[in-house]
Formats: C-alpha cells, structure tokens, sequence
C-alpha cells in the first residue's frame, strides 16, 4: 500500500526501529526489494536518485514505482533521493511521490535552511514528506559528474553534524528527517566503519521531534547500525550493497556456462541476490537485537 513517510517515521519512533530507504533504479531491483518488505512486514522507502536520471529518467521510474507501491501488501512510499535542484523535486510532486529528499547540503548553512524552510512550506500543505541534510556526506563512489568525486576519507570526523545547527535547523525549515554525518560514507568503506552514537544521541536530543536519517548504510556492521537506531537514527538509506550483490554470482554463471546464458535467466538469479540481501538487512533494521 501507499503510505506517507510522516506515518512510516510516526511508527519508527514508537517501536524503536528504522525505515529502510533502497533506490530502484530497475523493475528487477523494485520487485526484489517489494518483495522482501512484504515478507519481513517492514515498511520500505523505494527511491529515484537524481543522479540515476541517465539510467532512468523520473518521468518512467516514478509512475512505475507508485503502480507496484499501491498493489504491495507492505507498507511502501516513493521518495526522492538527493534533489538537487528545484524544477527536479518540482517534477517530483506533480508526478505523485510521497516524500522528497531536498539536498541543499553544499550550500552554506543560511542558504540551506532557507531553501529547505521554503519548499517545505509547499510539500506540507500537500502532504509530502521533506528530507534534508546537514553536514557533509564523504563520497567513496568515483563519479565524471562535478561535485562527486571521491571524497578525502582520512579524517571522517571533518564532515560531522554540529549539533547546535542541527538543532536551529530542525526548529526552523520543520523538515521531516534530518540526515546527519556522524562517520558513514557513500558508497563502500576504506577503512574499518567506527560511527560516533554519541553525536546521534545529542543531535537527537536537540532535533524538536525531527527524525534523524543515515546514508550511507552498506559495509555499516550490523551492531553499529542497531546502535544508531537506538540512539535515533530512523531511516537509513542503503543501496550499494545490495546494488553490488548480484554480481558475484552472475560472473560465476556466465563463466560456468556451456551455452550462451539468456538474460532472462541472469534477471532472476540477480532478483533472488536482491531479495535475500534484502530481507537480511530488514530484519536488522528491526533492531530486536543479532
């Protein structure tokens, strides 16, 4: 079924458990993951990157998505992921998503809040949920596009949240979900993960009801991300690993195979990676304990 991130993040933060936030760039990704959060009955976020618009543009990914949300026996809402700019996250309301990440990120802070606080006045009336971020997200996912380059990851602690803008950030833009750098990284990890839970639990103190998001989830260990969710954190994106999980297995097929492989058959052995990783991280989103 279709449901509001505000409804979805309403539950979270009574029963002490995440939303899980996984882009589905491709039918195959979105009946995998579909799937998985009607067997584990764990509400999902099915999401369009701005950045995957050269894989699939908005205007075919979204009204896919919203088809397979509404026939779904789980709970599901179509987001955005990572609107950078406005006509995109425009385009984004007219077509009928549920919530909108606005990524104002690398503007300075005044600017950030000013233009979170403006399209928040405009989704709320239509009952759209708005994510935001604060702090800077380090990148280990090399990218040709400006801006997305691999990021310096010798000293993760450069990029953290503050807390005290955190704080007048939440009172004034009243976002959603406030995602915050407490030690995650885009993409996989260098070096071994070692995030700050003490940083959650003050920024979370101080966020005025707003739920606290976490990118950056693959290569995560799972206690880690328990004890994120417990400190606060309520929705997290993750994606690459699972995005990467197919190919593995895919590459032994083919290099096993004594005839020409059909793809129809490499589709559903990739659908099956998906859901089984899905369905793994799930059941840890529902932090009841390893």
């Amino acid at each position: 079924m279709l449901v509001s991130l505000q409804d979805m993040l309403q539950d979270a933060q009574k029963n002490n458990y995440a939303i899980a936030s996984i882009n589905t760039p491709n039918q195959i990704l979105l009946r995998a993951v579909i799937a998985a959060a009607e067997d584990t009955n764990m509400p999902v976020t099915i999401n369009h990157a701005q950045t995957e618009e050269s894989v699939v543009p908005i205007e075919i990914a979204v009204p896919l998505m919203l088809d397979y949300a509404k026939k779904s026996k789980a709970a599901i809402s179509v987001h955005v992921d990572h609107g950078f700019d406005f006509d995109h996250i425009m385009k984004a309301i007219r077509l009928g998503c549920t919530s909108i990440m606005y990524d104002c990120s690398r503007f300075p802070l005044e600017k950030n809040i000013s233009e979170v606080k403006k399209f928040v006045e405009i989704a709320h009336p239509l009952g759209i949920g708005v994510e935001a971020e604060l702090g800077a997200m380090p990148n280990n996912m090399p990218s040709e596009v400006h801006g997305q380059e691999t990021s310096d990851l010798s000293d993760l602690t450069v990029y953290y949240t503050k807390p005290e803008e955190a704080e007048r950030f939440c009172e004034e833009t009243k976002c959603d979900v406030l995602t915050i750098s407490f030690g995650t990284v885009h993409g996989m990890y260098a070096s071994e993960p070692n995030l700050n839970i003490d940083l959650v639990r003050e920024i979370n103190a101080l966020a005025n009801g707003v739920s606290l998001g976490m990118h950056g989830g693959s290569g995560t260990p799972f206690d880690q991300i328990q004890s994120a969710i417990t400190a606060g954190i309520k929705k997290i994106n993750y994606f690459t690993a699972i995005d990467t999980a197919p190919a593995p297995y895919l590459a032994k097929t083919i290099a096993e195979a004594k005839n020409p492989v059909n793809f129809s058959l490499l589709a559903n052995q990739a659908m099956e990676v998906i859901y089984n990783k899905t369905v793994e991280i799930l059941n840890v989103f529902k932090n009841t304990g390893l």
